[in-house]
């Protein structure tokens, strides 16, 4: 489970104060896909920033998989996240000039994954790739992009998926493609959290939570 406790975070810019985060407290079991709708600037970046581990908050707790992730060193944090974590972003952030089998394939740099091969295989079938493995991110669709940043998250069977915004930059077909794919990877027993201003999410998530100026104010 992923549980996120009372969470503070404060940006400090040109003699001003923001609230990112003012007491946000979410928990998504295994099994499930929680949606975070909000607008622009309403802190659901720097939520998905602090679950996953890559910001301290000023307050509150995260807790994952049983463990605080902040309160381990910077590089077992580092290793603690590789195995547990998965990230799916809006600009995909593939490697140019790797093929898109060798961007899946990059989380095994990070970690002994001895079955990455066969597995990346099976995701690049699963996720309508099989065409264009060996071609590199110029040569592919927006919808290509982000199903291979999705198999490449997803490699390693992490037990948190975190998605920023995924289908920002999709169309309405690749959208709901890339939405379906997050579903089936929670019916599989992960927890996902998704921060998205899409509201087809609602017709995939277990809950959608609406967040406002740092807080979390109502749900459906």
């Amino acid at each position: 489970m992923l549980r996120i406790e009372e969470l503070t975070k404060t940006y400090r810019a040109s003699g001003r104060q923001v609230r990112a985060l003012d007491g946000v407290s979410i928990q998504v079991a295994p099994g499930e896909l929680v949606a975070v709708e909000g607008p622009s600037g309403c802190g659901k970046t720097t939520l998905l920033l602090v679950a996953g581990a890559l910001l301290r908050p000023d307050g509150g707790q995260v807790t994952l998989a049983g463990q605080d992730p902040y309160a381990l060193a910077p590089e077992a944090r580092a290793r603690f996240r590789a195995e547990h974590i998965g990230f799916v972003f809006q600009q995909f952030h593939l490697v140019p000039y790797l093929s898109a089998l060798d961007n899946i394939l990059a989380p095994a740099l990070a970690r002994d994954l001895p079955e990455a091969r066969g597995r990346a295989d099976e995701l690049v079938e699963r996720l309508g790739l099989s065409a264009r493995r060996g071609h590199v991110p110029a040569e592919l669709s927006t919808g290509e992009r982000q199903r291979a940043a999705l198999a490449r998250a997803i490699l390693g069977r992490p037990p948190v998926l975190l998605a920023d915004e995924p289908t920002g930059n999709l169309d309405e077909e690749n959208g709901r493609a890339v939405l379906g794919h997050l579903a089936d990877y929670a019916a599989g027993g992960a927890a996902v959290l998704l921060v998205t201003h899409d509201p087809r999410a609602a017709g995939y998530a277990a809950r959608v939570l609406l967040m406002e100026a740092g807080r979390i104010r109502d749900g459906r």
